[in-house]
Parts: C-alpha cells; sequence; structure tokens
C-alpha cells in the first residue's frame, strides 16, 4: 500500500512547488520595500598641531580596537626619470629597514607579539602608511608609527631586498596580457614621464640610500602628514600622546611639487601588442577622462552604469550576451580628483572574434550619443548606484580615511552626499548631454594585445588607420662592456685557460668524462630567508641533462634530450614540453658548463680572451671572456690571479629577482676520476647572494639509468 502512494504524493509537491516559483517570478518586481534609515555622517574631529601636521579623530568604543590611517602629501611622479622607483622602495624599505631605535625585524617581533600590524607604500600622487591594534597598546602603536615616519635607517640589507623584489616584477610584468594592455595603455593615455611610470633594471640599479634618505627628508614632513584616528581611546590622553610622538618632529623645508598637468594628445590611433603566446585577445578603447569636480559628474555615473557597468549595460548585453563574443566586457569614464582619469572600454576575446568585438564595442560606445536611455536603463543605472550607497560607510575608519582625502584636495565634507543628490535628479536627457559631451568616439586610442597571426581581420579593419606595434621588451639591466679581442688578448686568454684546466686535472682527464651525477643541497635565498632544497641531477654531454628537486612538498623534474625537453609544472603537476626559447636557453646553460669548456680546451668551439682582472668571492682574478663562434659572450671565467686555478665564473642570466649579471664563487674543490670540481657555489646577483650549492656526492662515468632522459611522468 505504501508504494501505491509515494508517486502520486511527490507529483502533487512538485506541482504545489511550481506555483509558488511561478507567482514569485511573476510578483518580485511588484515588491514594496521600507526606505533606508537615513545615514548618519559621524562627528569627525579635526585639529593641527604647531608643525602642521593634521589629526582627524573618531571615538569608536564598539569594539576594543585602535586604528590609525596616515596620508603622506608626495608620490612616485616626484621620482627622477633616471631612477623610477625611488618612491616606492623608500616606502617599502621605511617598514622594513629599521628606525634609529629598532630594527626591522624587532619591529615585526613586537609587532607579532601583540597581534598587531604596520603598513607603508607610497603611489602615484600619496603615500599611505598606518596600524591597527587592541586599544591597549595604542600608545606603542603612536610610538612604532612615529619611528617609522620620522626616523627610518633605510638599512642597506633591506634595500637590496626591496630593489630585488622590484626586479622580480619587473622580470614578470609581461606574464599576464591584462596586466600588459592596461600598463600600456596608461602609457598611451598620459605619456611615459609622468603618471604611471615603469621602473626598470637601470632606474632601480640607480637607486642609492642616500637618494632614500633625501626623499624621505625632503618630503616625509609633518606639515604633509594627515593622521586619522579611530577607535576605543581616551580623547585627552590620546591628544597627549600624539603630542609626545609627533609634536616635536619640524618642519621640512622643501615645498612639494604640484602634480604635473596631463598634456593628452586627442588621437585617432590603433596600438598593437605581438603576444603569440595570448590565449585572448585584450581590447581596450576609449581616451582621456575628467574630474569629480566637473558639472556633469553625476550624469556620467549612469551614463558608466548604462554603458558598462556590468549585467544589462549596452557592453555586456551586445558583446556578451546577444553576440557570445567574450566572457568579460566592460566600461567606464573615469573622474579623479587631482588630475584627469580616463574613459575606457575593455573586453577580452578569443583571437578569432578580436576585430569583431571590437567593432561592436566602438559601436556601443557611440550608441550612447545616439540612443536615449531607456526607462529601465535609467532604473538600472541608478539603483546599481543609490542601492550601492550605504557600503560606502561600512566602517568608520573608510568613512575618516575618505574626510581625510576630501580636505586635502579641498573638496567639502558632504561631497559624497552632493553626489548621491545629483544622481538621483539624473535624466536621461542628461545622460545624452554628458555621453555627446564627454565621449569621443571618433577620436579613440585602441590598443589591442594578443596573436596577431590569428585575428579574423587585420586590425587595420576597424577603419582607424595605420597600427603601430608596441615593443614591450624589458630593457636589460647593464650593457655588457665589449670585449677587445685582440691578439694579444686571445694569447694571453688561451695561456691562462690552458693552466686553469691543467691546475684542474688537465684536458685528457676532462674529455674522458662521459657522464656527471651530483647530489647536494640548493639553498635558495628569498625575502631575507633561506629555504634549503634537496637536488639530484645527471648529464651526459653535450644535450642530455636531468634534474629533480623537492620544494614545498612538490616535485620539479627537467629532462634535456637531444633536441627536445620537458618539464614538470609544480603548480598543475603537468608535463610542459621545451618551447624553442627554452631549449636555446639550455644550449646557452651546456655552452657554458665547466667541464664542456675545459674538455674542449684542444679543439674549442670559443674563443678565450683575456679581460682585465677583478674580483670573485674576495679572491684577486684574472677575467677571461668564453666568445660563441657567433660573437656573444657564453661567460667569463674567474681564474685565481696566482694560482691560475678556477675560481668562478659570470654570466647574463634570469631568476626569480629578474635578470642580470650572475656571479658563481665557486671553492672547496674536490678531486673525482682526476679532476677538480667545485663542492660549494655561492650566486650572488647585484652583490646580493640568491642562491648556495653544496654537492655532498659527484660520480663520473657512474652507470646512468637507462630512462634517465626519458620524457618524465607526473
Amino acid at each position: 500500500m505504501y508504494r501505491k502512494y509515494v508517486l502520486p504524493l511527490l507529483v502533487v509537491t512538485f506541482m504545489q512547488a511550481l506555483l509558488v516559483s511561478s507567482a514569485w517570478s511573476q510578483d518580485v518586481d511588484k515588491l514594496e520595500f521600507p526606505k533606508l534609515n537615513k545615514l548618519e555622517i559621524p562627528d569627525v574631529e579635526k585639529i593641527t598641531l604647531d608643525n602642521g601636521l593634521r589629526l582627524y579623530l573618531l571615538e569608536d568604543k564598539s569594539l576594543p580596537l585602535f586604528n590609525v590611517s596616515v596620508r603622506m602629501n608626495c608620490g612616485s611622479y616626484l621620482d627622477p626619470f633616471d631612477k623610477v622607483g625611488l618612491a616606492s622602495v623608500c616606502g617599502t624599505v621605511m617598514r622594513t629597514g629599521g628606525t634609529s631605535k629598532w630594527t626591522g625585524d624587532e619591529i615585526d617581533e613586537m609587532l607579532e607579539g601583540i597581534g598587531a600590524a604596520v603598513e607603508v607604500g607610497i603611489d602615484d600622487i600619496s603615500g599611505n602608511a598606518g596600524i591597527n591594534v587592541l586599544s591597549d597598546y595604542q600608545d606603542l602603536a603612536l610610538e612604532v608609527l612615529a619611528e617609522v615616519l620620522r626616523r627610518p635607517v633605510f638599512d642597506e640589507d633591506k634595500i637590496d631586498l626591496a630593489k630585488m623584489q622590484q626586479r622580480s616584477a619587473i622580470s614578470r610584468r609581461n606574464d599576464d596580457v591584462g596586466a600588459i594592455a592596461l600598463r600600456e595603455w596608461r602609457k598611451l593615455v598620459y605619456g611615459s614621464d609622468t603618471y604611471f611610470r615603469n621602473p626598470e633594471y637601470a632606474t632601480i640599479k640607480a637607486i642609492t640610500r642616500d637618494d632614500l634618505m633625501a626623499f624621505h627628508k625632503d618630503y616625509v614632513a609633518p606639515q604633509n602628514i594627515q593622521l586619522a584616528i579611530i577607535g576605543d581611546y581616551d580623547h585627552d590622553a590620546l591628544l597627549e600622546a600624539v603630542n609626545k610622538y609627533f609634536g616635536d618632529w619640524p618642519q621640512g623645508y622643501v615645498p612639494v611639487p604640484p602634480v604635473p598637468k596631463v598634456d593628452y594628445e586627442w588621437r585617432t590611433k590603433v596600438y598593437y601588442v605581438d603576444k603569440p603566446d595570448a590565449k585572448q585577445s585584450y581590447i581596450r578603447i576609449g581616451h582621456l577622462g575628467g574630474l569629480v569636480t566637473d558639472p556633469d559628474y553625476a550624469d556620467k555615473i549612469v551614463m558608466n552604469a548604462i554603458l558598462g557597468g556590468g549585467f544589462g549595460s549596452r557592453l555586456m548585453d551586445a558583446v556578451r550576451t546577444k553576440m557570445g563574443l567574450a566572457y568579460s566586457v566592460g566600461g567606464r569614464y573615469i573622474s579623479n580628483i587631482a588630475y584627469p582619469g580616463y574613459f575606457f572600454a575593455v573586453g577580452s576575446t578569443g583571437p578569432e572574434n578580436t576585430v569583431k568585438a571590437a567593432k561592436e564595442m566602438i559601436k556601443q560606445i557611440k550608441s550612447m550619443q545616439t540612443d536615449p536611455p531607456t526607462e529601465e536603463e535609467m532604473q538600472k543605472g541608478k539603483d546599481g548606484y543609490l542601492n550601492s550607497f550605504v557600503f560606502n560607510f561600512d566602517t568608520k575608519r573608510e568613512v575618516v580615511t575618505r574626510m581625510m582625502n576630501y580636505d586635502f584636495h579641498g573638496l567639502p565634507a558632504d561631497f559624497l552626499q552632493k553626489e548621491k543628490e545629483g544622481v538621483e535628479k539624473v535624466t536621461p536627457e542628461a545622460v545624452m548631454a554628458a555621453a555627446q559631451r564627454n565621449l569621443h568616439p571618433d577620436s579613440m586610442i585602441i590598443l589591442v594585445v594578443g596573436s596577431g597571426a590569428e585575428f579574423d581581420e587585420p586590425l587595420e579593419a576597424l577603419g582607424f588607420g595605420p597600427v603601430d606595434t608596441i615593443d614591450i621588451t624589458i630593457p636589460p639591466a647593464e650593457e655588457e662592456s665589449e670585449v677587445v679581442i685582440s691578439p694579444e688578448n686571445l694569447e694571453r686568454g688561451a695561456g691562462l685557460l690552458n693552466q686553469a684546466v691543467a691546475a684542474a686535472g688537465g684536458g685528457d682527464n676532462f674529455k674522458a668524462i662521459v657522464s656527471v651525477e651530483r647530489k647536494g643541497k640548493m639553498t635558495l635565498v628569498m625575502g631575507g630567508q633561506e629555504m634549503p632544497v634537496p637536488v639530484t641531477s645527471v648529464e651526459i654531454l653535450p644535450d642530455k641533462q636531468r634534474s629533480e628537486m623537492s620544494l614545498m612538498g612538490r616535485n620539479m623534474v627537467e629532462v634535456r634530450n637531444g633536441d627536445v625537453g620537458w618539464r614538470v609544472n609544480p603548480m598543475t603537476n603537468e608535463v610542459e614540453e621545451y618551447s624553442p626559447d627554452d631549449i636555446a636557453k639550455n644550449d646557452k646553460e651546456m655552452a657554458r658548463n665547466i667541464i664542456n669548456i675545459f674538455s674542449h680546451v684542444d679543439n674549442p668551439y670559443y674563443q678565450a680572451v683575456y679581460d682585465g682582472e677583478g674580483e670573485i668571492g674576495g679572491v684577486a682574478v684574472d677575467w677571461v671572456a668564453i666568445i660563441g663562434q657567433n660573437g656573444e659572450t657564453i661567460c667569463h671565467l674567474a681564474l685565481d690571479i696566482t694560482s691560475h686555478e678556477l675560481a668562478g665564473r659570470k654570466y647574463w642570466g634570469e631568476t626569480m629577482g629578474g635578470e642580470g649579471t650572475l656571479e658563481e664563487a665557486m671553492t672547496e674543490f674536490a678531486e673525482t676520476n682526476g679532476v677538480k670540481l667545485p663542492t660549494k657555489t655561492v650566486v650572488t646577483m647585484g652583490g646580493q647572494k640568491i642562491m648556495q650549492m653544496d654537492v655532498s656526492e659527484c660520480i663520473i662515468n657512474g652507470d646512468v639509468a637507462a630512462d634517465a632522459f626519458a620524457k618524465p611522468t607526473p
């Protein structure tokens, strides 16, 4: 009997659910919601100390927390042209490089013990700092913050670390297609000499401790500082503490230059960045934008939502929903406070749809000037802003920090409320007028980043004239000095090399080497911390090599076998085949292999050229340049100036810290099968240690596994 009634009961229940669902979907738009509670803007107390430092105080006893946010009137626009990156490095090392009272590491330990954090950074037109602690530690928080702001000592080791981090970022800046598009787009709008300038290896290398100290002395002064303090505090005690730690800070004497004006060139132009490995094309279209003080600022807020503000916008409906050309597409007219923003439409699409998508994006931009907003578009455009307005007041910290920024730029404290009132009054006619005034579809910059060989049409088909290709090659950190190849230097170089080979065991013993197997430990130096990694390797010269290491629980395997090679990606655990560029890089590595060089001393694939004296690892050396048959420098060998023994080598290479000259100081030689090879190698770049290799076992001409150079398995 039970089975007989189960199915009818389920059917009835399902039908009831459908009816309820249908009724809900029909009536949801008719639901009425009560008005939101009126927003109460907190009353922020403003105080200016005798030295010009400005305080913004807001008491909040809801939680036992104490927060300080700092705005500094300085920015990367102040960087000298030959030292771009100075402001950023200054901000980093103000925090990490210690103060006259504590080292950076001591500050870390002290803050960790009380669950606190201090951050410092300098962006394009302002710097920022802040600390967040339990209110019981507010006095210590103010003291630490004052030390960091007033008395940084810029420890050289921390400077080197910050510069390495900058070099690492430079080396990776062309990895992401979207990041390339944004970077190059900003340069096209603002030029290459004002905002959003790119640090380069050379500009980072040029930065010295004296530069950092001078930048700090000139610009980080009390008259350029604003402090917003929010939390659970006693008012009188707080003012006493602020005066104790900041009141005797003397004013600076260098006026901060105003932010530069934007000299924009209105033009119609298509630009292209070739990225053959890109899976998607990134398209950016637009021109210079405006300011928040523009009379039609509120109109442009609604215009933004209608054109490119997410689902329901014209760009999203046309390019993604109807045409299926892009997963992500949008646009916005950016209005800044200090200098004009920019207008942009952006989308990513498959290369086979590049021109088609770009044409549709241009069409939708033009539609803003010809097709009045519908009632539905106006409602969504306003509601999107008005319904999210409350999130501008998530925290009191957010409120006070915003008011501090408004105050600096001379905007009224109720600017945001006036903005909201303006949006509420926007009409369809005002939106269309704003589009006609501010959008310039016949004078736009179009930037496309992707694999041009796969585009559906040439970019010229957009009808914006000839296409300019942008070269995004990263300039090298340094120019290699030219090696003088003269009869005298060739004779001396060959003589020194022969002496080094003889001291290491002789050419015949090196020629007898067929295979080399090594076990050892590679110690990576990252962020001031050393990370030991077990390593094994086997090689058969000239073109077979296998290495394995285990890093943070992940196995990393690389294999080279003649014209092919593979690596196991430690993140995806997938086997990736070497690209032609990988093969070329590995060829260079094989060419500078010490055993390879020494075994060919009688029949060289290179020229050995004397290139002067120098020093490596504290040892005075003669440098012998190893020059390939194509005229390129393979490496420089460092030969002890007294004993003529091998002391190391240097060459141009790439690391996680970027490109540069790597120096390998080799010591603790051990004899195996009649040849002496180093068991300890310390690698430095720019004078900073980045790695050390310690060999615990070396087997020459052992039994190499038959499958040693086969394609690895994940």
